[in-house]
């Protein structure tokens, strides 16, 4: 597989390719995925489970460490993948089904963050 990576640092534009890669981990970390939704999903149910005293502090922190860096990882792996399973050489290709992806990752995760918000709100009232 060949990104051309190489050729663009052997043209003198190295630094482009670096700002370009820092702009896009800017650009992953602050829009929401599905992943963050599952996420933050299964961190809820291990502080119930902490608060509870089924689970002890290092296996909360073990858990929520672990899947913090796995499961975002996981995801922009799985649109790598089905980027290069499309094998669609076109720029403007890859980016529409690259947006496609991540706006509908998007769509997700924002319905599954109205659905916890609203099971907590649903959990207030019966206090």
């Amino acid at each position: 597989m060949n990104l051309g990576i190489n050729k663009v640092v052997k043209e003198g534009n190295g630094n482009t390719l670096l700002y370009t890669a820092l702009i896009a981990a800017m650009a992953a970390n602050a829009i929401p995925t599905v992943a963050d939704g599952f996420y933050f999903s299964l961190q809820q149910k291990w502080k119930q489970e902490l608060q509870e005293g089924k689970i002890t502090p290092e296996q909360y922190w073990k858990r929520d460490i672990l899947h913090y860096y796995t499961i975002t990882a996981g995801y922009y792996g799985v649109v790598l993948l089905t980027m290069l399973a499309l094998n669609k050489n076109s720029f403007s290709t890859n980016s529409k089904i690259l947006l496609g992806l991540l706006g509908g990752g998007l769509v997700v995760a924002v319905g599954m963050k109205n659905i916890q918000k609203d099971k907590e709100i649903e959990e207030l009232k019966k206090k």
